[in-house]
């Protein structure tokens, strides 16, 4: 039986190439994410996968068909140097298929952004799987070439920074630049915990929740219970009179109870109303894939707190689970009104 030992990103590409797949559908076999594969492969001799990806690599070559498993230790043969060959003239479509390679992986994008990306300096259109046969058997053409230098000098993506694709000094900065309008208007998933939740009762009109909700959207709003010892504690943390948080937080909550009782019967099960009394941390507001996040700042206001947005990674990593799972257990442990 064909065994590796220690898998490196020339194994990871001659076992792709061995199966004859492309990188999407080798990522989806292996099930990582494209870039994933991508960044192994970029990476030659220089990167080794994660040990629980060792293990899978091994699997999948241990599955492999005879004809296949030829073609991977033909691949990878004693005869062929292990280091990387002095470039000649005829190594220059290799170069340039793992410099296509490496630069979507250094932006981190799928072969269909990746191609969008290259439009946008060809003044054509390629396809995604135009981008993966520049990257695994035809050498890429002299203007695709030029747009890679372009792209290599773009800043880090979304997916390297976990997810963050903005940060603004404040609540007031956060809703100049992303409207709760822009934000809400046709979500699916609207999860939100928080204090007042001033963004979705003060910032969002009463007829724009009853047009997402009858298109069907699902809402579920988490408020610092009024009531509650948690929210008198807040209120003397922000220097507020007693009473006052208490006073527009109860207010909030209904004027969703409002928007909620004008639904059909039938759609009021789709906006979910609850409180909790512990001390609050963070605003969270969770619209589909996108996260906005604020902290709770000792003796500074929840408006004058930085705010960060974050984007849902395809691999589900980043921050975005972070704040969700946060989100998740206190809705375990909500109080429905």
């Amino acid at each position: 039986m064909t065994t590796v030992h220690r898998w490196t990103g020339r194994e990871t590409r001659a076992l792709r190439q061995a199966l004859r797949m492309s990188i999407r559908d080798f990522s989806a076999h292996l099930g990582v994410a494209e870039r994933t594969v991508s960044k192994w492969e970029a990476g030659q001799e220089r990167v080794r996968p994660r040990p629980e990806m060792q293990a899978a690599l091994d699997t999948a070559l241990t599955k492999t068909a005879d004809e296949a498993r030829d073609r991977f230790v033909a691949a990878l043969s004693p005869s062929e140097p292990r280091s990387v060959p002095v470039p000649r003239r005829s190594d220059l479509g290799m170069l340039a298929r793992q410099r296509v390679a490496a630069t979507r992986a250094l932006v981190g994008r799928t072969p269909d952004e990746f191609a969008e990306l290259l439009a946008e300096s060809l003044g054509w259109c390629p396809s995604a799987e135009m981008v993966l046969r520049w990257e695994a058997s035809e050498t890429p053409p002299g203007d695709v070439m030029l747009a890679l230098d372009g792209l290599g000098e773009r800043p880090a993506s979304s997916d390297r920074m976990a997810g963050l694709t903005a940060i603004y000094p404040s609540r007031s900065q956060l809703s100049a630049r992303l409207p709760a309008d822009q934000l809400f208007d046709g979500a699916q998933s609207i999860r939100a915990l928080g204090l007042s939740l001033n963004m979705l009762c003060q910032d969002y009109a009463d007829r724009s929740w009853q047009t997402l909700l009858t298109t069907g959207a699902k809402a579920q709003c988490l408020f610092l219970d009024p009531a509650g010892s948690a929210i008198q504690a807040r209120e003397a943390e922000e220097g507020f009179p007693t009473g006052q948080l208490s006073a527009l937080t109860k207010l909030n909550i209904e004027t969703l109870l409002r928007v909620r009782d004008r639904l059909p019967a039938s759609l009021r099960d789709s906006m979910s109303l609850a409180t909790y009394d512990e001390t609050p941390r963070f605003n969270i507001v969770l619209v589909d894939d996108l996260c906005v996040a604020q902290p709770y700042l000792t003796e500074s206001r929840g408006v004058d707190s930085p705010a960060f947005v974050i984007r849902q990674n395809q691999s589900n990593g980043g921050l975005y689970p972070v704040f969700e799972q946060v989100f998740e257990s206190h809705w375990q442990r909500r109080r429905p009104v």
